[in-house]
């Protein structure tokens, strides 16, 4: 898709060269923080074979939920770690954090040597700080989620995580871990060693370096375009604007009736209304506003076939349960259901 050689993206702009691509960011954030170093990846890997081990025999999954009942644990069953899931690994990572307590007696009882790392402090503790580092990634990918959402928005959850990783880099050297409340509260239980604070450090900076490899400061896709979000606040001098395009923006700024109709619609929605009066700057500020900034749209609609096209309906034509499916509008249930004939009694 985006190869420089060969790619769809390539051969697009070769026939359409202004034509713009950006690499979906929720993607480029679950890249970025993919890499771990050895010592918490080989926890993230005793984790996975920890689930296997349960979720892969059905007779081991009900013996386990009927100890974790007896043993009056708050969840019942470890959840299946899935690569390609976007929160799979922060959700599993914390399950089985939940649930060490159980698992460790499961896996005593049939004689696994997985239970030996629920007795290992120095594992438990790296455990506790995936879970809080995973959780803080997670929320990371939430926030970019959603329909109505702009390269500013996302440019600016982005820029505020990667801010966030140097000050907390910069606490763990103080010996402050107070972001991270699992990993804390486990320090407190047991003697802290100079190693975890070394080991989260070189974690942070390592997740740092791929957030600015995959999110480069350089290519920063706010860079002298915040007139876009905001044209009466920003005034024009950016060079990249032409001479006409400066004019126009001081039009709009100066103009009350489209600043009351700025504070009450939506950026693109203000955009595409102005570009009737001032064409030349509405289309170069819907340039930057109309390619997707995620894939979102595409995945809610591929869980939307995925609910509707099951085994049982797979030759369903669901091309308009698909529209309701993924359509904002909610549809007139009363109207509907008056069209059509009940069946009658025999």
């Amino acid at each position: 898709m985006t190869g420089r050689l060969s790619g769809l993206t390539t051969r697009i702009k070769e026939v359409a060269p202004e034509c713009e691509s950006t690499h979906c960011v929720i993607h480029r954030e679950m890249l970025a923080s993919r890499k771990m170093p050895p010592e918490l990846n080989s926890v993230l890997n005793d984790v996975v074979k920890v689930i296997n081990h349960i979720k892969a025999h059905a007779l081991n999954s009900r013996l386990f939920e009927q100890l974790c009942e007896e043993m009056d644990a708050e969840h019942r069953r470890l959840l299946l770690y899935t690569e390609i899931r976007w929160l799979s690994r922060g959700r599993s990572l914390a399950r089985v954090f939940e649930l060490r307590e159980p698992l460790q007696r499961f896996l005593s009882e049939k004689k696994s040597p997985l239970a030996a790392h629920f007795s290992d402090e120095e594992w438990v503790a790296k455990l506790a700080y995936l879970c809080d580092i995973f959780n803080l990634l997670n929320e990371l990918n939430l926030s970019l989620q959603g329909k109505m959402t702009t390269v500013f928005k996302l440019a600016d959850k982005v820029a505020a995580f990667k801010a966030k990783l140097d000050l907390w880099g910069r606490r763990v050297n103080r010996g402050i871990f107070d972001m991270f409340p699992t990993f804390a509260a486990i320090l407190e239980e047991t003697e802290p060693e100079l190693s975890f604070s070394q080991m989260v450090h070189d974690h942070l900076s390592l997740l740092l370096k791929e957030f600015e490899r995959y999110f480069p400061t350089t290519k920063d896709p706010r860079t002298a375009k915040e007139w876009i979000r905001d044209p009466f606040v920003n005034k024009p001098g950016e060079s990249s604007m032409s001479t006409q395009e400066e004019d126009q923006l001081l039009e709009i700024a100066n103009d009350g009736g489209l600043k009351s109709m700025f504070e009450t619609t939506t950026l693109p929605v203000f955009w595409i209304k102005v570009t009737a009066e001032y064409p030349e700057i509405a289309t170069t500020a819907l340039k930057t506003l109309l390619p997707f900034p995620t894939s979102y749209l595409c995945e809610a609609g591929f869980s939307a076939v995925t609910a509707t096209k099951t085994k049982l309906r797979s030759r369903l034509d669901i091309s308009n349960t698909l529209r309701v499916s993924l359509s904002p509008i909610t549809p007139r249930w009363d109207r509907l259901v008056a069209e059509k004939q009940a069946q009658g009694s025999h």
